[in-house]
């Protein structure tokens, strides 16, 4: 009853996330609306109404994500998980805060508010990019390095773009106190924020395991647009929500909100395709193609570039070519270890595990080229040893192994470079002798390999005697393989009959000493 219910569990977890989905989507959708409506009504507003209705909804928005992050804590299994949903909830929590005190700000009459409200904005801004980070499963090995300099060129191409429609404005035109420093402190996190995003949702990740840190990183990316758009009104001395900014804030916090309840993604093992992904790769090469066009277009207009920009385009490019050597590196190195691993699986396919020497399959395949590839007669030996069972039966297989080990290895040397020995299975190996002048060469290498076998043995401490049965053949003309193999199996067991330790050549009647 009991492996019933998990089973039912099993199968109900998809169902559930896929419920979690829809509704999460469904909650984009009226947000979305929300956005777009308040965004077409708030210039008829009063502006302290229009901030009003926007701050009220970001910290509602946001106070739910802190309060669904932070009851998830104690549930997440992983420490990675744990800290990811903490992080979550310190950075929802801080946005949430700051819109509460913006909110205090604009009914009452003091303005002390700003400066701690603004902090906050900032820690939140800052924190978000590393849960985009964390709620993605671990990057392995060389991958951290070229993620970290992904991250630093994308931040270079944001900035750039940064650069070009936010931060020479406000240089030039700012407004309310608005200086060009204080312009680039307010952006810089939203760049690394945005940069971090792309990077992440990049990544190859599988569907359900993807969504969180991806919905979190698409809310990153919004975030740090409508701040930079913002600012940019800001400069120019338009109202706040000029530039669609009024939707772009209400947006991204319920996309955080949305994000706070999708699951945690497990870890996964590292593995090529987790480094290789498909079309979201692309992602973090947007800004940068963005960063190339917007400066020819500054180019073409302007005549020049500012000295700013040239070097961020500079350091940019940089630091994409250190990454393209990072990944013929990595790739290279895989395609050395895939060539390794081939040609180990090839000797595996081809050899006996236990000896070393090529089985049955290699022997055949080669053993047939090499009877017709000369001239001359090739003879084919069919070597079965004496006296192996009852060192298997007394001393254990492992004794027994050692003794193939010991055979094999006698056999290697007792052949020629041309020559082919292999393990048939058992105790049973077969070897061609290519090229033969004479016959009597052949028995000659014949006697040469029961002398051989024939020493003692060493085997777990102490030594082992063992002999052979040697059955062998000369191909004729047109002869294959299958049919010397036969003709030698047929000598070899002439040989067992005669008292083992003989050699037996085949005749088509009777097998003769030699």
């Amino acid at each position: 009853m009991h492996n019933g219910c998990e089973e039912a569990q099993v199968r109900a977890a998809p169902a559930v996330a896929g419920s979690v989905m829809m509704r999460s989507r469904g909650v984009l959708a009226v947000t979305a609306v929300v956005a777009v409506v308040f965004q077409a009504v708030v210039p008829a507003l009063p502006e302290w109404l229009g901030r009003t209705i926007s701050d009220s909804l970001i910290a509602l928005a946001l106070g739910f994500a802190a309060v669904t992050y932070l009851r998830r804590i104690r549930i997440e299994e992983s420490r990675r998980a744990r800290i990811a949903v903490t992080v979550g909830a310190v950075s929802a929590a801080s946005w949430s805060l700051a819109n509460l005190l913006f909110l205090i700000d604009e009914l009452t009459t003091p303005t002390f508010l700003i400066t701690p409200a603004s902090v906050l904005s900032v820690v939140a801004a800052l924190l978000l990019p590393l849960g985009v980070h964390l709620m993605a499963p671990p990057v392995p090995g060389a991958e951290r390095y070229r993620r970290l300099i992904d991250v630093a060129a994308v931040s270079g191409a944001v900035y750039a773009l940064t650069w070009l429609y936010v931060l020479a404005p406000t240089r030039d035109q700012g407004s309310d106190g608005m200086t060009y420093g204080f312009a680039t402190l307010l952006v810089a996190p939203e760049v690394v924020a945005a940069s971090v995003a792309l990077v992440t949702m990049s990544r190859n990740l599988p569907t359900r395991a993807g969504r969180a840190p991806r919905m979190l990183g698409a809310a990153a990316v919004v975030l740090a647009l409508t701040a930079m758009l913002s600012l940019r009104s800001n400069a120019d001395g338009r109202p706040w929500y000029n530039l669609g900014a009024g939707a772009g804030y209400l947006l991204a916090a319920a996309m955080i909100a949305v994000a706070s309840r999708m699951a945690t993604p497990k870890s996964e093992p590292a593995g090529t395709k987790r480094m290789i992904s498909g079309g979201w790769a692309f992602l973090p090469y947007v800004p940068i193609l963005l960063a190339v066009g917007a400066s020819a277009l500054e180019q073409i207009r302007l005549g020049r570039l500012d000295a700013v920009l040239v070097w961020v385009l500079l350091v940019t490019f940089l630091l994409v070519l250190v990454r393209q050597f990072i990944t013929v590196a990595i790739v290279g190195r895989l395609a050395v270890t895939l060539e390794r691993k081939q040609a180990e699986l090839a000797h595996q396919a081809d050899h006996d595990a236990l000896t070393g020497l090529p089985n049955r399959s290699y022997f055949h395949r080669a053993g047939a080229e090499l009877v017709v590839a000369g001239p001359a007669s090739s003879m084919v030996l069919l070597l079965d040893l004496d006296g192996f069972k009852p060192v298997n039966d007394e001393l254990g297989h492992a004794a027994g192994d050692e003794v193939l080990i010991a055979v094999a290895a006698r056999l290697r040397a007792a052949i020629r470079p041309a020559d082919l020995v292999a393990r048939l299975g058992g105790d049973e190996f077969v070897l061609i002798l290519a090229d033969l002048d004479a016959e009597e060469t052949g028995l000659a290498v014949a006697h040469r390999i029961l002398d051989s076998i024939g020493d003692p043995i060493p085997v777990l401490g102490t030594t082992v005697k063992i002999g052979g049965s040697v059955g062998l053949t000369v191909s004729r003309p047109g002869e294959t393989l299958d049919s010397l193999v036969r003709k030698a199996d047929a000598a070899m067991y002439a040989a067992k009959s005669a008292g083992k330790g003989a050699i037996r050549r085949f005749v088509p009647s009777v097998a003769v000493a030699n």
